[in-house]
């Protein structure tokens, strides 16, 4: 199969388009902290506090049914903020990052300095490309593929209890070792399997190790708390099941959230890496549950990616109102999570990155 070669440079109506697009929400761009002081504070209550009861509900019950729902889909939520947290400027968001990590980022092992890397998926350089850790560019497969990726969801809980409990020992014993374990391993929920997280300054951060120590210490202590028969396996069984379900969730999020369709692994530009992101915006509640934080509206976090999340339906409002017909950002919309799986398999058949 022929494909037409990445764009890397922007036409005068991309330029326009994606001028006139941050023109109209420049002034959404302030951070409300106190907000997210109090949206994450009450999430991560919410999602322990419904934690708690699925522990110690009857088996079977609604009350553990309900229980679990709410635990996950709440956990779910608190960790989105992590996307939050890693679009904030450096050193203006420390201490709640530092928040963040004592409430959700240790105790799930998904500590912030795992996510680094991810603005790396929104560098022009970087997007679709070998260097972008978010974005599928091995031979497609088809429904098999989408299949796989989904599966993942089923062994992610146990490797972040692994990564720590075995990786962190063995990074402080060796450099060497470090820059493997920074390189091959340091990276939340890798989609690319040819990225390479780099070696740099990050890695030597005090920040980073900190986050790595404490991790480490709460899964040797979870081991600890099974071998003096402090915690039944019965229960870990239960907290597999509520980190399952929201990174189930996670993992159908992620597949919609962009239409994969680069077809050489090449730079796209900036109004292009938009086009191959899908926006929700239909419905009300039932999106902010599986697409949580404004995370609907990915197109328009590509375009603007410092677009805090509680701008982010006011914004799109303005956008659709304001842009003309022929948009790129029109092109986005997509009715619901089926008919962009649709898109996207569509889109990938038969193509193969060289």
């Amino acid at each position: 199969m022929t494909v037409a070669p990445a764009a890397t440079s922007q036409t005068q109506d991309e330029v326009r388009f994606v001028h006139e697009a941050h023109a109209l929400v420049r002034d959404l761009l302030e951070l409300h902290q106190r907000r997210y002081w109090i949206d994450g504070a009450l999430t991560s209550l919410a999602a322990y506090a419904a934690l708690a009861v699925y522990l110690r509900a009857p088996a079977f019950s609604v009350q553990q049914g309900a229980a679990l729902l709410v635990a996950a889909l709440a956990m779910y939520r608190a960790a989105v903020f992590i996307h939050e947290i890693v679009h904030r400027p450096a050193g203006s968001f420390g201490a709640s990052t530092a928040a963040w990590n004592v409430l959700c980022g240790i105790p799930l092992f998904m500590p912030s300095f795992l996510y680094g890397d991810h603005r790396g998926h929104h560098a022009r350089t970087a997007y679709g490309t070998r260097a972008d850790s978010e974005y599928i560019l091995a031979d497609w497969g088809g429904g098999a593929r989408v299949v796989a990726f989904l599966a993942l969801a089923f062994v992610y809980p146990v490797l972040g209890v692994l990564r720590f409990l075995v990786l962190t020992p063995l990074a402080l014993v060796s450099r060497r070792l470090d820059r493997l374990i920074w390189t091959h391993a340091s990276s939340l929920y890798n989609m690319n399997e040819s990225y390479r997280r780099p070696w740099d300054a990050e890695a030597r951060r005090p920040e980073r190790w900190m986050q790595e120590l404490a991790a480490g210490a709460w899964a040797w202590s979870l081991v600890a708390l099974v071998v003096t028969q402090h915690a039944a396996w019965s229960t870990l069984g239960k907290a597999y099941v509520v980190f399952l379900l929201w990174m189930l969730l996670n993992q159908l999020r992620t597949l919609a959230a962009h239409r994969y369709s680069n077809r050489t692994a090449r730079p796209l530009t900036h109004s292009a890496q938009v086009a191959d992101t899908n926006t929700f915006a239909h419905g009300r509640w039932l999106p902010a549950l599986w697409a949580p934080l404004g995370m609907r509206y990915h197109a328009l976090h590509h375009l603007v990616p410092a677009l805090p999340y509680h701008a982010m339906s006011q914004a799109h409002r303005r956008l659709m109102a304001a842009l003309p017909p022929d948009s790129p950002y029109r092109a986005t919309l997509q009715p619901g999570l089926g008919p962009a799986f649709v898109v996207m398999l569509r889109d990938r058949r038969g193509i193969s990155v060289r």
